[in-house]
């Protein structure tokens, strides 16, 4: 009897844990769409009403990768994606979403313009008005599988990614790339800001001008490393 009684207290706190997880939601909506080349102008008048677009309301644990052409081909307007295979070993949360417009996808279109809103609700003014910290970070990728470089046949600075993690208006902005969107992900804004020291604003490379500050550090420091042994 004390057996049964243990494990039912450990089930129900394992599905306690599980839950606090799963439930884990931003306080308010993350929506980004894609649109095509042709479509510049649309996008800057912040008219998505015809494009493919994804909204959520679930913060990720981890990093989220999605595939442009395989995402928004699939025969559901709902669903959910789990966070990257190498955090697969742990209990982690990934993104419940709704897509818009999913059926207009045209996997032949090179798709260059992507507007983007997120929008706190509720909280202290300071937190929830444009360029404050967001509750999600939101990565784009000219190569699939959310892979940041393509190789040697690839200059690194013609094919960039961009990074964005900050509030936007309740219209939203649009931006445009230099080359089509492949792939995209999301991630917790909370960890990549304190990362940062700062939410960032289409941080291309991922480099914004705190992480150059971090990067210059590290490299004082390895500089200052190799000093010291050098004259030990």
């Amino acid at each position: 009897m004390m057996l049964l009684q243990t494990l039912l207290l450990l089930s129900l706190g394992i599905f306690g844990a599980y839950a606090q997880i799963f439930k884990r939601q931003g306080k308010g909506n993350l929506t980004v769409a894609f649109l095509p080349t042709s479509e510049e102008a649309t996008c800057e008048q912040n008219d998505i009403a015809n494009a493919v677009s994804l909204t959520t309301d679930t913060v990720p644990t981890h990093y989220v990768c999605f595939n442009l052409t395989g995402f928004f081909s699939q025969a559901n307007d709902t669903g959910t994606k789990n966070g990257s295979k190498w955090s697969s070993t742990e209990v982690y949360q990934g993104v419940e979403y709704t897509l818009g417009n999913r059926r207009s996808y045209n996997p032949n279109a090179n798709y260059t313009n992507v507007w983007y809103q997120q929008v706190k609700l509720g909280g202290d003014a300071d937190e929830t008005k444009p360029g404050a910290e967001g509750d999600w970070v939101f990565y784009m990728y000219a190569f699939e599988d959310c892979i940041q470089t393509g190789g040697d046949d690839y200059e690194y600075d013609d094919w960039p990614w961009f990074e964005t993690s900050c509030q936007t208006k309740d219209v939203g902005e649009c931006q445009q790339v230099p080359k089509p969107i492949r792939s995209f992900a999301i991630g917790p804004g909370d960890y990549y800001n304190s990362i940062h020291g700062q939410c960032e604003v289409w941080a291309r490379l991922g480099e914004g001008a705190s992480m150059w500050n971090r990067q210059t550090t590290a490299l004082l420091v390895i500089a200052a490393t190799m000093a010291t042994f050098l004259v030990l």
